[in-house]
């Protein structure tokens, strides 16, 4: 008589500030908590395996890769974040929404004084988002955020006048990981930044645009 095995299982990835990670299975996570607590893993998803799909060998990283694909999955349609539609109602006043979603090479400048320039840029499938100001006379990012097209999932923060530069995938020995507190922190950030651009007037008529990629329709103050 052939052995029954469950149809699922229940996982849980952990993961700590390096950006490592490992599963456990549920059983195991309540055994093994503290433990894992102290080594500075926390858990960072719960997810339910449907273990007839997956070959043996394959166990837990099979899913996983499955897991970290569904963030660039061109077939499933996510709905827009509030950095994605801040940059395209902007995109949209300029009559360049179509061109930065066709184009693999993008570029767009807003002067809006008193704040820093924003620059929006493409580059095959990166989005960038910065402020750009001058330091001695050389140009800084404060920040700069970079996000993967056409998903906007976010990818890498970088903050020139503080050194930080930090991006959500890294490895684990010889295998991709991706830092889930980071994805989350960047996720939140890029929120706030969104609105904050609307309310300082990004979007608004009156800025100055200009663009190195694209030609600006006579209607845009130059």
């Amino acid at each position: 008589m052939r052995q029954g095995y469950p149809k699922k299982a229940r996982i849980v990835i952990l993961a700590d500030r390096l950006g490592r990670t490992r599963f456990l299975s549920a059983s195991q996570y309540r055994l093994r908590r503290l433990e894992e607590h102290r080594q500075g893993f926390a858990a960072v998803a719960e997810l339910t395996i449907p273990l007839r799909r997956l070959a043996p060998p394959d166990g837990c990283w099979r899913y996983y890769r499955c897991f970290v694909s569904r963030l660039s999955d061109l077939r499933k349609e996510p709905s827009m974040n509030l950095m994605q539609t801040a940059i395209l109602d902007i995109l949209r006043r300029h009559s360049l929404d179509k061109a930065f979603n066709t184009a693999t090479e993008f570029h767009l400048r807003i002067e809006n004084p008193p704040f820093m320039p924003l620059v929006i840029e493409r580059q095959g499938n990166v989005i960038s988002v910065a402020h750009y100001g001058e330091f001695n006379g050389d140009a800084i990012r404060d920040p700069e955020l970079t996000f993967a097209w056409p998903t906007w999932e976010p990818l890498s923060i970088t903050q020139d006048p503080v050194g930080r530069y930090a991006e959500i995938h890294t490895m684990v020995g010889d295998r991709p990981a991706i830092h889930m507190a980071l994805l989350r922190e960047l996720r939140m950030f890029a929120n706030l930044w969104a609105r904050n651009l609307m309310g300082q007037g990004f979007g608004n008529p009156g800025v100055t645009v200009s663009s190195l990629t694209h030609p600006l329709p006579p209607s845009s103050p130059k």
